[in-house]
């Protein structure tokens, strides 16, 4: 559940924040008469994200044995892809968000076009549906949490909540931090991700490397247990590894911890002034 929580909670603060920043910017402008564009945009993406959503469930149920162990892999690694990309693409790239999107906006406005405003918000809502669907469907396939959905729901909902405090000026909220700290998760649960994928390619003789099981924790933490559980959803947590998860785990989490390291430094060296 605190998995789905948390991959809900983010990508709906990213989804949910641009459309604050197109509409206050409408306010700002005098412009209101558009937010009705941006509003047919958000809710036809979030249509198209929950129809994706039923689609890769789905097509999850029409395989089985070593089909459905391929079918895990392949949704896993593709949203470890999709995840990588956009946890250090918001790292880099949030400060400008903002202006790009105003940007966009008054190109829109000042051409005529409401419906490339619409788009607009259709785009952007959806890039962040489209990831949420992927993962979640990734964590279903491979998580032993029955209550992820729930707790997506949850997600979305607190996600909502903190914009619209955000904006009515109710809190203030570091989105730098934040976003720091649940791309440090993110990483961490692509890692298990990753874990998972080469045990289940393991599984059907796909990998025969490496398949020797580095140890077992299962009468100390078993993986059927709230412990092994929670450990897995956030960690891919397994009581019997086998070392070449454990390779790739660790390759995953040192090369992609770097790459993160290296765009939260780059957004900190952005923010310090330039002396000639």
């Amino acid at each position: 559940m605190i998995a789905g929580t948390l991959i809900t909670i983010r990508e709906g603060l990213e989804a949910f924040l641009i459309v604050g920043i197109l509409l206050g910017y409408l306010t700002k402008i005098k412009r209101a008469q558009f937010k009705i564009h941006i509003w047919i945009g958000t809710l036809a993406a979030l249509a198209v994200s929950a129809l994706l959503a039923i689609l890769f469930q789905y097509a999850a149920f029409q395989f089985e044995g070593a089909s459905a162990k391929i079918f895990e892999a392949v949704v896993a690694l593709l949203a470890v892809g999709v995840l990588t990309w956009m946890v250090l693409w918001m790292q880099r790239q949030s400060r400008g968000i903002k202006g790009e999107l105003e940007q966009k906006a008054d190109a829109a406005i000042s051409s005529g076009q409401a419906f490339a405003l619409g788009s607009l918000a259709f785009v952007s809502v959806l890039r962040e549906g489209v990831e949420t669907a992927l993962f979640l469907s990734a964590l279903i396939a491979t998580s032993r949490d029955k209550q992820l959905l729930p707790g997506a729901i949850l997600g979305l909902v607190l996600a909502a909540g903190i914009t619209y405090l955000l904006f009515r000026s109710a809190i203030r909220l570091n989105l730098r931090n934040f976003f720091i700290a649940t791309g440090i998760f993110l990483i961490l649960i692509a890692a298990g991700l990753i874990g998972h994928s080469v045990m289940a390619l393991q599984d059907i003789g796909w990998l025969p490397i490496g398949t020797t099981i580095a140890w077992n924790l299962q009468g100390f933490i078993s993986n059927e247990g709230l412990a092994g559980r929670l450990l897995h959803a956030f960690f891919g947590y397994e009581a019997a590894p086998t070392i070449l998860t454990i390779i790739a785990y660790a390759i995953y989490v040192i090369f992609f911890g770097g790459q993160f390291y290296n765009a939260i430094r780059q957004g900190d060296s952005n923010l310090k002034p330039h002396h000639a």
